[in-house]
């Protein structure tokens, strides 16, 4: 409308509705002069810019013989052929007609690959998982295989992004899915809840336990028990990340059961799911998720045999969330990834003190190193969670510090500490003991200033100024001395200690900008 407005069509599936839709865009770019040539069930095409002519040739269906990737995709060849048929159309004016001809060869490529692997580090990793992510149906294998894929594109945009850390959406969207999703589960219909339970389980197990979406979408059937008072869940973790085993191509291989206390709550809930899915159709792979209450949520009939809940059932999932429900709320919500709640995690659980040998087991890495990036997330996450804090609130009580002790004379046998001395005899024994023991107003461990073996540089009651610009530089400061503290206990070169230690600098650190940022926001209110 006179440049204004565009329209564009969401594809959640290649189907019947969609290939039409293709075969009417193919006369339409005919019409054009764009195509020059052939019909939409011919295996070739020549298109045209004016500049030059472009051939765009698929793969001959010789003797009718299955080719090797049609195993690990999950589909026909002819329903393979006329995907890629209807994914070309459908970016016809999206991409120039040279980078169409090099994106069909590399699917032509896959057609003939029995397995993935070699596909890692092509150029067009984005269009080939957009086309397995639209083929009807889907199995694990193909699932892992995008996984792969997308784990390779976020490595690679990680290389080319400054300070070599993944790039997350704003920590306020993740608080902000939270709130709504919580909000929307307590008034759900037990039909709405049938289809976004995969969802509502996600997001509450995965921001909390570090498991990649695959290792989540395999988690069977039977994976709840209760022991005492205990609520035992147990999912599959990956024993390919960060090793050297190859490729089984069997769950049972693959992958291994971990047990893991959850809970209440979210035992609660996945009881109900259980239970009220008994009389579903199972999936062969006996996983926990089952298809039907998606298909019958979405209106379209199940497609795949195996009833697997796919990667891309998951995908379809968190679209409609963001459409239907979001799209109705007044919040300003950024687009999650499924792979996103695995690093949001890991960053809570650092912050909250979890040591990097927690953090590896959790997340399955072969070293501590691996973490360090999410690390450099830290600050960004304090300064969304205390904006949405205040914005909840709107008020916090002033905050003062110190003791009205006024000591005459420095403490015997001390040891120099930030702003003051500890006469600590495990603390200068190299020993962070008596740290541990120490919880400030806020729950957090090892803050000097509550400490009976502290003694600050200028004693006294005090009323802090808060200074965010500095408390964001300490935080970043205190990440990268962490870092470098297990940078140098790998290399064996430092102790362990200097790890503990360095995690309580940070701690420390993260609630003093917390408070700085808290007091920027009341200020600007009040002025």
């Amino acid at each position: 409308m006179n440049g204004i407005y565009s329209r564009s069509m969401a594809v959640l599936e290649i189907d019947a509705d969609t290939m039409q839709r293709a075969r009417e865009i193919f006369i339409d770019y005919q019409n054009r002069g764009v195509i020059l040539n052939g019909d939409f069930d011919d295996m070739a095409w020549t298109l045209t810019d004016q500049t030059r002519k472009v051939g765009l040739v698929l793969l001959s269906f010789e003797g009718g013989a299955h080719k090797p990737a049609m195993k690990w995709i999950g589909c026909s060849y002819r329903q393979y052929i006329d995907c890629v048929k209807a994914y070309l159309v459908l970016n016809l004016g999206e991409v120039g007609l040279t980078t169409m001809q090099d994106i069909l060869r590399a699917f032509n490529k896959l057609a003939l690959s029995p397995g993935y692997e070699s596909f890692l580090d092509s150029d067009y990793l984005k269009h080939i998982v957009a086309l397995l992510q639209l083929i009807p149906g889907g199995n694990e294998l193909r699932d892992y295989a995008i996984e792969e894929f997308e784990e390779r594109m976020d490595s690679i945009r990680l290389k080319k992004q400054k300070g070599n850390q993944r790039r997350l959406a704003d920590f306020t969207s993740y608080l902000r899915f939270h709130d709504v999703m919580q909000s929307f589960w307590r008034g759900a219909s037990e039909k709405q809840k049938l289809f976004y339970f995969p969802l509502y389980f996600w997001w509450n197990l995965t921001a909390v336990l570090p498991l990649r979406p695959m290792e989540f979408l395999l988690t069977p059937s039977e994976c709840l028990r209760t022991q005492g008072n205990e609520d035992i869940l147990a999912v599959r973790r990956t024993k390919l990340k960060g090793g050297a085993e190859k490729i089984r191509y069997q769950i049972a291989e693959d992958y291994e059961l971990k047990k893991y206390v959850i809970n209440k709550t979210l035992a609660s809930e996945l009881r109900w799911y259980i239970d009220i899915t008994k009389g579903c159709k199972r999936p062969k792979l006996d996983t926990l998720f089952v298809q039907a209450p998606h298909f019958a949520y979405l209106n379209v009939p199940i497609i795949s045999s195996n009833q697997y809940y796919s990667y891309a059932c998951m995908n379809t999932c968190l679209r409609v969330f963001y459409s239907e429900i979001i799209g109705s709320s007044t919040e300003s919500i950024s687009r999650i990834r499924l792979g996103d709640t695995r690093h949001l995690s890991m960053t809570n659980l650092i912050i909250s003190g979890g040591s990097p040998v927690i953090c590896r087991e959790l997340a399955g890495h072969a070293n501590i190193d691996v973490s360090a990036h999410y690390y450099a997330n830290i600050s960004n996450l304090i300064e969304c969670a205390t904006l949405e804090m205040y914005r909840k609130t709107k008020k916090r009580p002033a905050d003062m510090s110190g003791s009205s002790k006024y000591p005459l004379s420095l403490p015997e046998n001390k040891s120099r500490v930030a702003d003051g001395w500890c006469a600590s005899a495990a603390m200068k024994g190299g020993s962070i003991d008596d740290c541990l023991k120490i919880l400030n107003n806020d729950g957090h461990i090892g803050d000097c200033r509550y400490c009976g073996h502290y003694q600050p540089d200028y004693p006294g009651i005090h009323i802090a100024f808060y200074d965010e610009k500095a408390g964001k530089e300490q935080v970043d400061a205190d990440s990268r001395y962490l870092i470098r503290m297990i940078e140098l206990v790998r290399r064996g070169l430092g102790h362990e200690e200097d790890i503990g230690s360095a995690l309580l600098r940070l701690q420390h650190s993260s609630d003093h900008y917390g408070k700085c940022l808290w007091e920027k926001y009341t200020t600007e209110v009040y002025l």
